[in-house]
């Protein structure tokens, strides 16, 4: 067994205000939350350090960079993968893509309780990215206080998100940039999603900033 992760999380990112703070997007700018990772943590709140400098993470027998996008493209998932969890960088660029995906894998994947199971983790982030989708379908323009916005996604999941804010190169006002589900261990479904220790994150730090949704 792998050593004790108490709380994982899904990062889902509102691509508009990622562009307008600190990426230099390039293409279509997706108009949906797109994903940024499935992340272990330990019980400090803490992400666990990559496979690379912690082989202990786990006793499983990882699968590697190497054969990742092979595994996405048999399984199916380099099409989804494409449309929600994009290297934002350039939408366009599916080099860039899976240069991402690897990324995320090496970083988290593989020292998460699914490290021999590529095409399950890829999957379990997208169904967690699809139950939120609908609730952060917000129009451009929209000034609201974070906690309107985890008040909103909690009646959805039914759990308290991690909101996470940053600033705006172009306005410096404060935006939307992630939303963060935190889930149980060994379990990142829709039903196993439970509230996050911490509850704002960024340059939100009580709930009661305005945010902007571009």
């Amino acid at each position: 067994m792998m050593k004790e992760h108490p709380i994982s999380a899904v990062v889902v990112v509102w691509p508009p205000s990622i562009c307008d703070s600190h990426i230099q997007c390039k293409g279509s700018i997706p108009t949906d939350s797109t994903i940024h990772g499935l992340w272990p943590q330990n019980g400090r709140n803490r992400g666990v350090p990559p496979y690379a400098t912690n082989r202990n993470c786990t006793t499983l027998t990882v699968v590697h960079t190497s054969s990742l996008v092979s595994l996405l493209q048999q399984g199916g998932l380099e099409g989804p993968l494409t449309q929600v969890w994009p290297d934002l960088k350039n939408t366009s660029d599916i080099v860039l893509h899976r240069i991402f995906w690897r990324h995320e894998w090496r970083a988290h994947g593989m020292c998460s309780d699914y490290g021999d199971d590529p095409i399950w983790y890829f999957r379990a982030a997208i169904d967690l990215r699809n139950n939120l989708v609908s609730v952060l379908n917000f129009s451009g323009g929209v000034a609201s206080k974070a906690i309107d916005i985890s008040t909103k996604v909690q009646a959805q999941v039914g759990k308290i998100p991690e909101i996470h804010c940053i600033r705006s190169r172009t306005t410096n006002k404060d935006l939307l940039g992630e939303v963060r589900l935190c889930y149980k261990k060994g379990d990142p479904t829709p039903q196993g999603i439970q509230d996050c220790a911490r509850h704002y994150s960024g340059t939100c730090t009580t709930g009661q900033e305005y945010i902007e949704i571009l």
